[in-house]
């Protein structure tokens, strides 16, 4: 099933942060009503908790006697829900990497899974002022987004955009006792985070060397290059290279045909290139210059390597995240064998 790989990322915690952290220097201000003259300034306290929690607090108080800046205004927020968004899949067989403390092995991690996070950020004031106060603070900067760049895998020093929407802003008035004696305003900013989680961040080994062979498909009778298995030659002809050989009674109604490129006369087999047409097991083969005559007795089965590709970076001692190029070596048949 899951890997058996250790890992954690701490990538929930550090959403949580950021979150909290992007409302964590809002002020207030006070000013004289007569003069003007600003009185007091302090900075909104904001905590991770629940909104019934606090709800459940603030009805709770007896003491409406506190001075109002130690309790109101404040704020708290929450991650509400995860959902997964597909319209931001990527390949999944895509990766990242970068180069690992040591000269055989880099480091890398598949593309990261997109989440949704929403959050519901609470403002709790005495009045509609102070709430107000703080919501102004805070919308101008969602357009209807705001972006920050986060840090989510520091072993691979990735740094990851995350954009942050506002979805919606509602407030409540809460009264107590006639509907005159308002007790405190509450906002709800309800946000959405567009975020990755990332599994485990492995350490393959690096490939310095890579081979890539182009093989014939001895499925096909027809083919560029054709190897046959065939009876001795009759008569007083033998087969040469660069010899012309044909399928038929004669060369001008001939079916498949094609040019000597090897002849092994001990073991009896003929190698044919340019071959066209289809030779066909039983069917007689023809020289046209030694009139040899001879019998496909089978086609060989073992697969033939046509061309090999050896690249290489150059140089050799490269690292992942170096400035590099690559040597390139093809070799084609006969050489390949």
């Amino acid at each position: 099933m899951l890997s058996n790989a250790y890992f954690y990322h701490q990538l929930t915690r550090k959403y949580v942060i950021l979150f909290g952290n992007m409302f964590n220097n809002i002020t207030i201000k006070r000013v004289n009503k007569n003069s003007g003259v600003e009185i007091e300034r302090f900075k909104v306290p904001i905590v991770y908790a629940p909104k019934e929690k606090y709800y459940a607090r603030l009805r709770a108080d007896p003491d409406l006697e506190r001075p109002v800046q130690v309790i109101l205004p404040r704020m708290s927020f929450e991650l509400t829900n995860f959902a997964y968004d597909a319209s931001r899949k990527q390949n999944s067989l895509l990766r990242s990497g970068v180069a690992a403390n040591t000269a055989t092995r880099g480091a890398t991690q598949y593309m990261g899974v997109p989440y949704d996070l929403s959050f519901d950020l609470q403002i709790y004031a005495r009045n509609v002022d102070d709430g107000t106060h703080i919501i102004e603070q805070i919308i101008p900067y969602f357009n209807p987004d705001y972006t920050v760049t986060v840090e989510t895998i520091p072993a691979l020093g990735f740094k990851k955009d995350v954009p942050i929407i506002l979805n919606s802003v509602s407030n409540i008035i809460e009264h107590e006792g006639n509907f005159d004696a308002v007790r405190y305003v509450s906002w709800t900013l309800n946000f959405t985070m567009k975020v990755n989680y990332y599994g485990p961040v492995q350490l393959p080994k690096i490939i310095r060397k890579v081979f890539a062979n182009i093989y014939n498909d001895e499925s096909l009778k027809a083919g560029n290059i054709i190897r046959l298995n065939v009876t001795q030659p009759v008569g007083n002809g033998n087969f040469k290279l660069d010899d012309v050989v044909y399928q038929g009674s004669n060369y001008n109604t001939a079916n498949a045909y094609g040019y000597v490129l090897e002849w092994d006369r001990n073991n009896l087999k003929l190698v044919l290139g340019g071959a066209q047409g289809q030779f066909n097991i039983q069917n007689t083969i023809r020289g046209v210059s030694t009139n040899a005559v001879s019998t496909i007795s089978s086609f060989e089965v073992n697969p033939l390597k046509l061309v090999e590709i050896k690249i290489e970076p150059d140089p050799i001692d490269a690292e992942p995240t170096d400035d590099f190029g690559y040597d390139i070596t093809i070799t084609e048949w006969p050489e390949t064998e």
